[in-house]
């Protein structure tokens, strides 16, 4: 399992929207064959934070994600949104199996 723990610190003004932009992303990411998990976190202290926990069956269905026009869309959508770029970590998934 391929996990990927992305931070996005959103600017006051828009969480809206960017909500409106993730959830599109979620809809999408959810239904893809390799996808195992795809929740969107928001920080209890810092409401303007943001985390999306992203687990798939492998490095190849990351990759094949990174290609979908939901995917793509919401990167696009997201820029004028954020305080700042994207911070990523990535894991290997060991349990469950």
């Amino acid at each position: 399992m391929h996990v990927t723990l992305v931070e996005i610190n959103v600017k006051a003004d828009r969480v809206d929207e960017f909500l409106a932009v993730f959830r599109q992303n979620h809809l999408g990411s959810v239904q893809e064959p390799g996808n195992l998990r795809f929740d969107v976190l928001r920080d209890e202290q810092l409401p303007n934070r943001f985390y999306i926990y992203e687990a798939y069956r492998d490095e190849q269905a990351v990759a094949a994600h990174k290609k979908t026009a939901h995917y793509l869309r919401c990167v696009e959508q997201l820029d004028p949104l954020m305080t700042g770029p994207r911070k990523k970590i990535t894991f290997i998934g060991l349990l469950p199996e």
